[in-house]
């Protein structure tokens, strides 16, 4: 059984609960760990209320330190951070870091790959001219920069670009331009030790019934000697544990047979049992 997690929301950001109240989901749901993960503040003045204002940092990180010493002994509780490469702030006060990309960025301008899917429509259109693997190239190629970045330690959702496909084909994810794409970038995040979370958080919003990434694309982090761990993207109580088993037996199906799990300084390898 998967007892840890760490890439939760709470209404500091986008959540809809209390930072105490997914603690005490994740103990009734049987976790050991539980990491935080605010979305850092965005360079924009409006509209961007998914993402903590810079002013709540602190506070965010206070209680985080609180709810670590109540309830120490019960569950450990982790201050990280889901860090957007459009966010300028320092991370190295977080105990861990989630490098993800909500956006296709071009000519200077920013097109959501979260929000809705008529601004994936629009990306499409007004920036590529509809060529879908065009953008795919840009979106993996902005991923393969978090190679750089020292503080990054998971890759969240690595293919959030395909959101909506279930519903509405906008990518062709089986195509070899698509998957050169993402595995240049792949290529570049596992050379710098990156961890690839298996996210479920799309499929407890109703959006996909299989998590990210892909089944391919997982088939391909395996062949090249990636490392995994295993998250819910959980913005609510009930889902912080969101078919985290699941998403392990998909791996251990791909060939994984172990996960990581960060144990306060450092990410330590446990392993997967398949059914």
């Amino acid at each position: 059984m998967i007892r840890q997690n760490l890439h939760t929301h709470s209404n500091f950001d986008d959540g809809k609960n209390t930072m105490e109240e997914m603690v005490l989901s994740a103990l009734s749901a049987g976790l050991t760990s539980i990491g935080f993960s605010v979305h850092t503040p965005m360079p924009y003045d409006d509209g961007w209320d998914w993402a903590i204002a810079p002013e709540k940092l602190p506070a965010y990180m206070a209680e985080a330190q609180r709810l670590k010493e109540q309830y120490r002994g019960k569950i450990a509780v982790y201050c990280g951070a889901e860090w957007e490469m459009l966010s300028n702030i320092p991370l190295d006060e977080f105990d861990y870091v989630i490098g993800s990309l909500h956006y296709i960025s071009i000519n200077g301008l920013d097109y959501s790959v979260d929000a809705e899917s008529y601004e994936t429509a629009r990306c499409l259109k007004e920036a590529f001219g509809g060529d879908a693997e065009a953008a795919a190239e840009v979106y993996f190629s902005k991923y393969a920069d978090l190679a750089k970045c020292k503080e990054v330690d998971i890759v969240g959702h690595f293919d959030l670009l395909t959101k909506f496909d279930e519903k509405e084909h906008f990518y062709d994810a089986e195509s070899p331009r698509f998957i050169a794409a993402a595995v240049e970038a792949m290529d570049a995040l596992i050379a710098k030790d990156k961890i690839f979370e298996i996210n479920t958080g799309a499929i407890a919003r109703g959006y996909r019934t299989t998590p990210y990434p892909s089944l391919t694309l997982l088939r391909e982090l395996f062949k090249r000697g990636g490392r995994i761990t295993l998250s819910s993207d959980s913005h609510s109580v009930d889902t912080v544990a969101f078919k985290l088993n699941e998403s392990a037996q998909l791996a251990f199906d791909c060939g994984f047979r172990e996960y990581w799990q960060f144990d306060g300084s450092a990410f330590t390898p446990k392993p997967i049992e398949g059914a």
